[in-house]
């Protein structure tokens, strides 16, 4: 990702962890440039963890559309 967007690619917390036995939620911000494409939107993170190790791994973004876009997908 940060090689596609030759660095410009950013992730911020916008909010509070959220956890739920073995799954963590974290609202997020990312954004980023490529060309002429600029993204900027919410998202969630989901980590399913265990034994203290991230296991896997769920991304959601608030408009799944644009960011195929922005990646170009």
């Amino acid at each position: 990702m940060m090689e596609t967007s030759k660095g410009t690619f950013a992730l911020a917390p916008n909010g509070d962890l959220m956890v739920n036995g073995d799954l963590v939620a974290m609202p997020l911000r990312f954004s980023g440039t490529i060309e002429d494409r600029k993204m900027d939107m919410a998202g969630i993170d989901l980590f399913k963890v265990e034994n203290e190790k991230i296991t896997e791994v769920w991304l959601f973004s608030e408009d799944q559309e644009a960011e195929n876009v922005f990646w170009g997908k």
